[in-house]
């Protein structure tokens, strides 16, 4: 659209040029024709030669002014296409834009509406009181946040105990919503940790990997090792060694 206004500005300026030379070539046409038109009785003909020279000249000068004529109306037509042209364009461009908007608009609303259904299917599968379900999600993220995950010595057991509920709900609300066991979930944020303090943290990429292991929240080096090579395909120090 850009590139079309860009070229209909530059079309008007040609116009502009063109008929500021049409109308100083039409005047000097108009000029040669009255300089040439003088009545034959003032004129001093010395021979038919020169006369019918005259009349050349002025039928040349007609013809320049004529063929000039139709290339500026031509001009004009062309200018006037692009200009109906432009309109058209502006139109559907504001038409597709709203079409657009209504269309990404519905889009959202799917989405919503597929997300919520989703959540729906998921609580019915789970054959739970959809508010503890609620409840142990928002207590979960508030886990996430605080990095409770750190803690070494946490449990099924001890964490479901925390939040105030059975290790069965908690296993199930884990296994549906986050796609993994307790296990796994725990190990992954740990290594989702070391990934970010590797990446952001120059002191941590000095520590040993026993130390990170430690500070991640596990028990030992080789659990940590196989975890994070797990979740990367790669090991601690080849990681290290990429991010260098």
């Amino acid at each position: 659209m850009k590139s079309i206004y860009h070229i209909f500005i530059l079309v008007i300026i040609c116009t502009v040029n063109i008929s500021t030379s049409y109308g100083s070539e039409n005047r000097r046409a108009s000029k040669s024709l009255q300089n040439l038109s003088v009545p034959k009785k003032e004129i001093q003909v010395d021979s038919l030669a020169v006369l019918q020279q005259q009349e050349k000249m002025i039928a040349t000068l007609l013809e320049k002014q004529e063929a000039f004529e139709g290339k500026y109306f031509v001009f004009i037509g062309i200018v006037l296409f692009l200009i109906i042209l432009f309109g058209i364009l502006c139109f559907w461009n504001k038409r597709g834009n709203t079409r657009l908007e209504k269309i990404v608009s519905l889009l959202e609303k799917y989405q919503k509406t597929e997300h919520h259904s989703n959540e729906i299917t998921k609580d019915k599968k789970l054959d739970i009181d959809p508010v503890i379900v609620h409840t142990i999600l928002e207590n979960l993220k508030a886990f996430e946040n605080e990095k409770g995950f750190l803690n070494t010595k946490i449990t099924l057991h001890a964490f479901s105990k925390k939040l105030r509920t059975n290790t069965k709900y908690l296993s199930k609300v884990i296994n549906t919503h986050k796609l993994k066991s307790f296990r796994n979930y725990i190990n992954d944020l740990r290594v989702q940790y070391s990934i970010e303090e590797l990446q952001n943290n120059t002191n941590y990429r000095n520590y040993t990997v026993h130390a990170m292991a430690k500070e991640a929240g596990f028990s030992n080096r080789d659990s940590f090792s196989k975890a994070f090579q797990k979740r990367t395909g790669k090991t601690v120090s080849n990681f290290l060694k990429n991010i260098s």
